[in-house]
């Protein structure tokens, strides 16, 4: 499939530079419900002041700042600090346990943390022994990493389009975090194809409900409003009702899927949704189904693209024009994707293969990885394991992944980190972690588990291990159901067989209800 091009050239700056050519002063860049209100100059003044205390603790260009921070405005600005200063911002999610934080401290060897207090206690070990420094930020601002700043004019930094804005760390195949190395040149250029793409613009006002950790809400939102000047109006969490009881204030609402599902259940939905011009749907695979029920809910028809951490968006559904349920839409500007075979042959459309991504800039890499483990191109392009096909209109539809990562409301799960928490577990002899169609997060984690020799697992036993597990991972990641067997399906080669486990239990959350 052939790239559409932009009318100018890329960006060659850095990202913040980029983004204030095109600001207005005075207008607003964020909001809260609570009634807190901040302009683009506040925007300019907050950044410098914020560049100025790091600059003061020795970090500056090319350094690296850990934020593990709850959504709010100044999770936002320390990050749009640290574009400024030319410092790499490395956002992590903060459900992590301390046992998930020390091999990302050790690789990044950052030169600041950043918490909100009351992740403090659980941060400090495994920064003391990555011999780094923790500051705290709270929600409103205060804390200790802005204490004793002073406010100044400070000159941006000489920040080039190929330095490192920053590192999105996501879990690899086996279990160990990888982290996509994003330069600013990328990142601005992704901006700007999915501005074109989803016709944002200065008047736009974002309703901003999803997490400041992952790329879907601090780079595929955030940046779209920053490229236009646009305005976010931030909520301190997803509550469906509170979600839907702010929508007359927005323009824009961009979400995953369970937040759909969710959302089409609350009275008077369509009513306060008279003001949107769109939803967009992306990060995980959006059910024909809850396309339909927030179609008839709301009146709306929602907006589905696809992307990647390390590419961001590639695709969308067109802003006017049929969008098709079950499609991951057609190129954005400035994308190309190619549809291979095994041996990287070119297919038709109508033949589903390798999906392969070209553009005009490139993410950087996985930091710190060996030369094998580094991401694969061919020609230029990225070879990202997804299997798709484009029908003869242009529309992409995904029908699946070369890897076996679960996508549970939005999350990435993958299976070998969590079968390897399990295999630690007294009684457990091997697990194998799957996914299961769920009404709610689409797909829900689930495991099934061989019990050791001579060992009985009874529930009581099981809701001992999964509060074991709660201790070692993410939420997100605790599997929702556990499944005991008398042996786990191998092939040949001892590999597990997780499609016949899939099988035997897919109507499982079906009958729960």
């Amino acid at each position: 499939m052939n790239p559409q091009s932009f009318s100018d050239d890329p960006a060659t700056r850095g990202l913040y530079v980029t983004f204030k050519a095109g600001w207005n002063p005075l207008a607003t860049f964020l909001a809260t419900p609570e009634g807190q209100h901040w302009t683009y100059t506040d925007l300019d003044q907050i950044t410098a002041v914020c560049g100025r205390r790091l600059a003061a603790l020795g970090i500056g260009h090319g350094a690296r700042v850990v934020a593990l921070l709850e959504r709010s405005p100044w999770n936002l600005f320390l990050y749009l600090s640290c574009l400024r200063a030319g410092i790499v911002f490395v956002p992590l999610s903060p459900q992590l346990t301390p046992a998930e934080m020390a091999p990302v401290l050790a690789d990044v060897e950052p030169a600041l943390v950043v918490c909100s207090p009351a992740l403090l206690a659980r941060v400090r070990e495994p920064a003391e022994a990555a011999g780094t420094p923790v500051l705290t930020l709270d929600a409103d601002g205060s804390g200790g990493l802005c204490a004793g700043a002073q406010a100044d004019t400070q000159p941006d930094a000489d920040v080039k389009a190929d330095d490192i804005a920053a590192i999105m760390f996501t879990s690899g195949t086996t279990g160990r975090p990888k982290g996509a190395v994003m330069p600013h040149g990328h990142l601005a250029m992704k901006a700007r194809s999915l501005v074109e793409g989803l016709g944002w613009r200065s008047g736009d006002t974002l309703l901003h409900a999803m997490p400041l950790h992952h790329a879907h809400g601090l780079f595929m939102t955030t940046h779209c409003v920053l490229t236009v000047g646009a305005s976010i109006l931030l909520a301190p969490r997803f509550d469906a009702a509170e979600t839907v009881a702010l929508l007359p204030s927005a323009t824009v609402f961009s979400g995953v899927p369970t937040m759909y599902s969710r959302m089409a259940s609350v009275a008077g939905l369509r009513q306060r949704s008279r003001n949107i011009r769109v939803f967009v749907c992306a990060s995980a695979p959006l059910p024909p189904e809850v396309f339909q029920r927030f179609e008839q809910a709301s009146g709306h028809q929602l907006l589905e693209c696809w992307g990647m951490s390390e590419t961001m968006t590639n695709t969308a559904n067109p802003l006017d024009g049929p969008r098709r349920p079950g499609s991951a839409g057609k190129l954005l500007p400035a994308v190309e994707i190619r549809v291979t075979d095994a041996d990287g042959r070119g297919l038709p459309p109508g033949h589903a293969g390798l999906l392969e991504i070209r553009s005009a800039t490139r993410f950087g890499g996985y930091w710190r990885r060996s030369e094998s483990e580094q991401p694969r191109f061919r020609d230029g392009f990225f070879v990202t394991g997804d299997i798709g096909s484009f029908d003869a209109d242009g529309y992409l539809t995904i029908v699946g992944r070369t890897s076996d990562v679960i996508i549970s409301g939005g999350n990435n799960v993958y299976p070998r980190e969590v079968e390897l928490a399990l295999e630690q577990l007294a009684g457990v002899s091997k697990a194998a972690v799957f996914g299961l169609p769920h009404p709610d997060f689409g797909e829900a984690v689930a495991a099934a588990i061989e019990p050791a020799a001579s060992t009985e697992l009874d529930q009581s036993a099981l809701d001992v291990m999964l509060l074991a597990l709660r201790e070692r991972l993410s939420g997100y990641k605790v599997p929702k159901a556990l499944f005991v067997v008398d042996g786990l399906p191998l092939t040949a080669l001892g590999k597990i067989q997780r499609s016949v486990l899939k099988t035997r239990f897919a109507d499982h959350f079906s009958l729960a209800d």
